[in-house]
């Protein structure tokens, strides 16, 4: 095992026993297409929050930025391409759980999401091509790394960098995330918004808003 472990971030000690059927995950990762910037912020929070030394190495991502995406849909008119690769929590049991020889997922006891228990896993690997989506990652450890949702407060969505609190006040950026933790109607309501634009302000305009120089007028 790596030198540096890593940790599931979960909301208590109790567990369903293996053979409960679990309820679905309500709350869910999304991602709008073509608006991430691959600055890979998400990457770097997620893999420092998993970390017990505080390692930051987006090799230990749960979710990864993909460059180059494989479906024409997900790239742009322009021909960007840059797209969250993120965790579906697909109906519990996921296919991921469901091909693993040791039972070594349990469900967080809030967010029924599905989690690696890092001490029971051996690292078969079985979980990976389990895995329709691709989103089973693997540590350079041999480590087996999947979302787990941050115990439900995800650092993913709040480390975005395109999030309207984080811009320069009077850029023109589309104000609107990349990332999203929401149930599916309150994305797909998110997901039809116009995007605002502010206006660009201007290095002297700004100065003369803040008093910081007066007006030769």
């Amino acid at each position: 095992m790596s030198s540096v472990p890593q940790k599931e971030l979960v909301t208590g000690v109790e567990r369903y026993p293996l053979d409960a059927e679990v309820p679905n995950v309500v709350e869910k990762l999304f991602s709008l297409r073509n608006q991430c910037t691959e600055c890979n912020v998400c990457e770097v929070a997620c893999s420092l929050v998993h970390s017990p030394d505080g390692t930051v190495n987006p090799q230990y991502a749960r979710l990864k930025i993909n460059h180059a995406p494989a479906k024409p849909s997900k790239v742009s008119p322009g021909g960007l391409g840059f797209v969250a690769d993120i965790c579906h929590h697909c109906g519990n049991p996921p296919p991921c759980a469901e091909v693993c020889p040791t039972d070594a997922f349990y469900y967080d006891p809030k967010t029924k999401a599905a989690v690696i228990e890092q001490d029971n896993c051996i690292q078969c690997m079985e979980c990976v091509p389990g895995c329709p989506f691709d989103t089973v990652f693997v540590a350079p450890s041999g480590e087996l790394l999947k979302c787990d949702l941050c115990g439900g407060d995800p650092v993913c969505v709040k480390a975005c960098a395109a999030r309207p609190e984080m811009l320069n006040e009077g850029k023109q950026y589309v104000r609107l995330p990349v990332l999203f933790y929401a149930e599916q109607a309150d994305f797909n309501k998110e997901h039809k918004q116009v995007p605002e634009m502010g206006d660009e302000v201007g290095m002297m305009q700004a100065m003369l808003e803040a008093g910081k120089i007066s007006s030769p007028a």
